[in-house]
């Protein structure tokens, strides 16, 4: 397990930026359909991050806006960031899926799945609880996954 600095408010950011998103999204689509089109976007945006720390819109925004704006202070925790990032590619996956639910124009099984991602976001948002994180040790622990390694980046 690669425990190194991790700064917790970029998960914050994240969190607040995603469920915000999905919560306008889906009011204003509720008169307007073609809003439903902002879940595809979420999903490559969350897919983006797990590919790279550079490709991390919310991250970005964090460190280049929020936090040089003293708006959003730096929590920084020595853990290991990987199950972060699967709970984020679980998150992108449910995503993803609902994108192909919005291009068959089944909006009702699109939001159903982006409410999730919005509930499993508020639920680590408010109180630190990561459904994702939780799957990834399960699985570390069926031996499903391997134990992380990753280097600090």
């Amino acid at each position: 397990m690669a425990v190194i600095p991790f700064d917790r408010s970029v998960l914050k950011v994240n969190q607040a930026i995603l469920m915000s998103i999905i919560v306008v999204g889906y009011a204003v689509g509720l008169a307007y359909h073609p809003v439903a089109w902002v879940l595809p976007v979420l999903a490559v945006m969350m897919l983006a991050a797990v590919a790279s720390p550079a490709y991390n819109v919310p991250r970005l925004l964090y460190l280049r806006w929020l936090k040089p704006a003293g708006i959003v202070k730096p929590r920084v925790v020595q853990e290991d960031p990987a199950p972060h990032r699967f709970a984020q590619l679980v998150g992108g996956v449910f995503l993803a899926a609902a994108s192909v639910f919005v291009v068959t124009a089944l909006l009702l099984v699109a939001w159903v799945l982006a409410w999730i991602v919005a509930a499993l976001a508020f639920l680590n948002l408010a109180f630190n609880i990561c459904v994702g994180c939780i799957m990834y040790a399960q699985l570390v622990r069926l031996g499903l996954l391997p134990l992380s390694r990753e280097p600090a980046r």
